[in-house]
């Protein structure tokens, strides 16, 4: 996945210097898709609100990509709490479910979830309501991913900690543009 690293940790390029900071516009994206979302419920519908949840969920894919398949930057170094020890016990669940997700199977079922109420509901014309629960479970399942990337070394699915399993991520190579 060098091709995928390498466009999100360009920064000479203006792409890669785009999708990096997409990538870190994870939470603010997801709070956008929220605020949309309740509006379609409350039954508020406007082109606008369609372009925040198109926009707000490229955002996220960029984040996902970036949290999955490139090194850990700078930026994100820069982003990790200072308690993140504790945050990762407090947060357990959450993480977890970020873990949840791993197993092709799951990934499908995952997708099969999001999927058919939205299917259902345009189709049949049912209720919006009815994907609620699956638009709640999308922005927890968010949620999880930008966590789990502030927290992963603290992660307690990552790896096996008791049984000496060590690091097998490399450490990222310090750059000095990007610390200014």
């Amino acid at each position: 996945m060098t091709f995928v690293d390498n466009a999100f940790n360009n920064d000479e390029s203006r792409i890669g210097r785009f999708l990096n900071a997409a990538s870190h516009l994870m939470l603010p994206g997801l709070g956008a898709i929220a605020v949309a979302k309740s509006l379609l419920y409350l039954g508020i519908e406007h082109d606008s609100l369609q372009f925040v949840l198109i926009a707000g969920n490229l955002v996220l894919f960029c984040g996902l990509v970036h949290n999955d398949l490139t090194r850990l930057c700078v930026r994100c170094m820069s982003e990790v709490p200072a308690d993140a020890g504790h945050q990762a016990e407090r947060q357990q669940r959450v993480l977890w479910l970020r873990h949840a997700a791993r197993s092709p199977l799951r990934m499908l079922a995952f997708l099969a979830l999001l999927i058919i109420p939205a299917v259902l509901i345009h189709v049949l014309a049912l209720p919006r309501v009815l994907a609620l629960p699956v638009d709640a479970f999308w922005c927890v399942f968010m949620y999880s991913v930008w966590l789990h990337h502030r927290l992963r070394p603290w992660c307690p699915y990552c790896r096996d900690w008791g049984e000496g399993g060590g690091m097998h991520e490399p450490s990222p190579d310090p750059v000095v543009k990007a610390t200014r």
